[in-house]
């Protein structure tokens, strides 16, 4: 079972492009309680399971960890108390994966010798485990280019579209889902 811990930009993201069944390669997903309330007021945490096909959890990160945490980053790095609690909480979960979308909180996982992955990750990743087809792939990654809040710069827009299309020229999954 493939376990995660992630902070709110995935979670946003993907629903706001109705593409949270791309999270069901993922078996158990962990939330800082600060990223909870977060996501809850862009999107219905409730419906999660449901929808994206994978168990979620939330974990309590009390300030005093999270002011601890902290204090062990880079000071360069400008970090929300909610991102804060999602290196704490993968500190100590040990996770397969950080989800993130955020290049700073990246940054911090890398240096705790975790592995990040943003939402395009995520996409690419359901589509090698058959979860889209090759279409609905590059639709979703055109969907999370236009139509999330998800800022990514003309240039990795391009690298991304290459890195999909290399990935679907060489079939992984000929048979998946719409």
């Amino acid at each position: 079972m493939t376990r995660a811990v992630c902070d709110s930009g995935p979670l946003t993201h993907l629903w706001q492009v109705d593409l949270w069944a791309a999270f069901g390669t993922f078996g158990h997903i962990s939330l800082a309680t600060q990223v909870a309330r977060e996501v809850r007021r862009h999107a219905p945490l409730d419906q999660f399971e449901r929808l994206a096909g994978c168990a979620l959890s939330t974990c309590d990160v009390p300030q005093t960890d999270v002011a601890s945490c902290r204090s062990t980053l880079p000071p360069q790095l400008e970090l929300q108390d909610a991102d804060v609690a999602t290196l704490h909480l993968a500190r100590k979960l040990g996770p397969d994966f950080v989800l993130t979308d955020d290049l700073d909180v990246r940054r911090a996982v890398e240096s705790q010798r975790q592995t990040p992955m943003g939402s395009v990750g995520i996409l690419m990743r359901a589509y090698k485990a058959g979860l889209l087809n090759a279409a609905s792939l590059d639709r979703a990654i055109d969907r999370l280019f236009v139509h999330s809040t998800l800022y990514l710069s003309p240039a990795f827009k391009s690298h991304v579209k290459r890195q999909v299309a290399q990935l679907t020229a060489l079939g992984r999954n000929p048979g998946a889902a719409d």
